[in-house]
């Protein structure tokens, strides 16, 4: 992985990566306004591998305290937008819904994108901190601060503030994000060198996994504008197109594309999907991304994994809805939202509590 210089990218990279980074100049006060049932998150900054500070928000659950707790489920969750754009703050009302309802610590990360890092410095930044969540030797120190409130430097060890539950641990994401969710929950061999690329999730990991996937880009061999399109899909702008197509390749360039952490849809599902994986994959009937959850959906089939797999299809909803705050959707679209999130929630309970998937590999 490399680190791209700003002054490096010619012209039409930098103003075109300057539109589409705007929406992280929101302030967190916003959130108020966006998710205004909260909770509201915490912001910690997890020392990486890379000795660089990821930042996590943090959504913990109503009346919590560290000494109190009993111990928490935890849900790990990534963001969308192609890795060039996106944030923590559109992922609010739905991680704020998973810390009320499930009474989970959720953690949303704000990986590393284009066009100043490359592959994998997101996957690198995910799995690192699902390692600081699974083991108790990966601990740093942090900055610790409200979002609302100037940043207080503490020595606390980085993610054991709260009393985690090391047997409940989901991964969620959406677009990207999922690629990221999915991506953890697989191991491959490395195309290029030759070694295994095994999970953070060890093999002998005895509890279900759930990955929950919100119309995920598991196969980024295609730029943008060349993705299948459904038959009634609204045509996209030529301006957004052309933004897309130059920006996604300053995080993956193309002839890497088909590396399988980068397309982890390209994985062999028996040999690399984790046994203990389950997988909630929530679909956009009008989305160019559904060609390929459609054929990663009937790889998972063929491969005997189908009892694992829970698919929830939302025929008449274009890429995205469920990130557009609620202000911005007509009330059948917030109805379908809070059903696919109310989905979710019942799905990973049950996952939890040992009722949904089987296991069986096939």
């Amino acid at each position: 992985m490399s680190k791209n210089s700003t002054f490096s990218q010619p012209f039409d990279v930098l103003w075109r990566t300057a539109l589409v980074k705007l929406p992280r100049a929101v302030p967190s006060q916003a959130l108020y306004l966006t998710s205004p049932e909260g909770p509201q998150p915490i912001i910690l900054k997890l020392r990486s591998r890379g000795k660089h500070e990821i930042p996590l928000y943090i959504f913990i659950p109503y009346a919590i305290e560290p000494s109190q707790a009993d111990k928490l489920p935890v849900v790990i969750d990534f963001h969308g937008g192609g890795f060039f754009q996106g944030s923590c703050l559109e992922q609010a009302p739905f991680c704020s819904k998973m810390a009320r309802d499930l009474s989970a610590v959720v953690i949303s990360v704000d990986y590393r994108m284009g066009p100043m890092d490359t592959f994998p410095a997101a996957l690198e930044d995910a799995e690192d901190v699902l390692s600081a969540v699974l083991h108790e030797s990966n601990r740093g120190y942090a900055q610790i601060r409200n979002a609302d409130s100037a940043p207080i430097v503490k020595s606390l060890p980085q993610i054991d503030i709260f009393n985690l539950d090391r047997s409940r641990i989901a991964i969620s994401g959406f677009s990207s994000g999922g690629n990221l969710a999915l991506n953890l929950g697989m191991s491959c061999t490395d195309p290029v060198t030759g070694a295994s690329w095994p999970s953070v999730f060890p093999d002998d990991y005895s509890s279900p996994i759930p990955l929950i996937l919100y119309y995920p880009a598991v196969d980024l061999r295609q730029l943008p504008s060349e993705r299948t399109k459904p038959p009634n899909l609204p045509v996209s702008s030529p301006f957004w197109s052309d933004v897309n197509d130059k920006l996604a390749p300053t995080y993956l360039p193309r002839e890497k594309a088909s590396h399988p952490r980068a397309s982890p849809g390209l994985i062999d599902v028996r040999k690399g999907l984790h046994p203990m994986a389950r997988i909630q994959l929530v679909l956009s009937g009008l989305d160019d991304l559904l060609d390929q959850n459609e054929i990663w959906t009937q790889k998972v089939r063929d491969a005997g994994r189908g009892d694992d797999l829970v698919v929830e299809k939302y025929d008449d909803m274009q890429h995205g809805w469920t990130q557009m705050p609620d202000q911005m959707l007509s009330r059948n679209d917030r109805k379908t939202k809070e059903d696919a999130y109310d989905k979710t929630v019942n799905w990973a309970r049950s996952i939890w509590d040992g009722i949904g998937g089987t296991g069986k590999a096939g």
